[in-house]
């Protein structure tokens, strides 16, 4: 066996496989890189009634931990789910108390006792607007209004229903609406 034939072959094999990982694991949202990213798949461990298959996209704003930065709390993030939502305002508040009750009480030594609202208006067949009472659990420990718009569609090429959530404690004139209308869905769906 040549060893100057063989370095070279293996590089070039852990490059692709690399590449490979890179491709089947990614966020299929793409954000600016100072956006944090995360993936989770479902059923969602804090809110398993939530009855879907599928995966859960979510990109974090840079001050979205950060109890006194303008983003504090916007977020992205992309349900790619196998069945069909079938959308209604009344669904999404029930879908969107579940979920945030669950990420509410997911958090350790949380005792908290109140319960999330959520309010939704259809704009259009694929378009609704609305705001979630909740609670943030993860840094201020003080409630939250967030102003949430949610759309959807079906990606042909994928086979898989796709539901995008802007999610943030402004109103929707901040720029960190215009930021997070910038963030889109990197999949072919012709």
């Amino acid at each position: 066996m040549n060893f100057t034939k063989t370095v070279p072959f293996f590089f070039i094999l852990l490059f692709f496989s690399n590449c490979f990982d890179n491709m089947t694991s990614g966020n299929l949202l793409l954000a600016p890189k100072d956006w944090r990213s995360e993936i989770i798949k479902f059923p969602l461990e804090f809110a398993p009634s939530l009855s879907y298959s599928g995966l859960e996209h979510i990109r974090f704003s840079p001050g979205w931990g950060k109890k006194d930065a303008e983003d504090h709390f916007s977020y992205v993030f992309l349900w790619e789910i196998d069945q069909d939502p079938k959308l209604t305002s009344k669904k999404l508040e029930a879908e969107l108390e579940t979920y945030f009750d669950g990420l509410t009480h997911a958090t350790p030594k949380s005792e908290i006792d109140t319960k999330t609202k959520a309010f939704f208006e259809k704009v259009n067949d694929s378009l609704f607007v609305g705001k979630i009472l909740t609670y943030d659990s993860f840094t201020t420990k003080k409630e939250v209004n967030l102003n949430v718009k949610v759309s959807s569609s079906y990606c042909y090429n994928e086979n898989k229903h796709l539901v995008l959530f802007h999610l943030s404690p402004q109103t929707l004139d901040h720029q960190i609406w215009k930021k997070m209308n910038t963030i889109s869905i990197d999949l072919d769906c012709d």
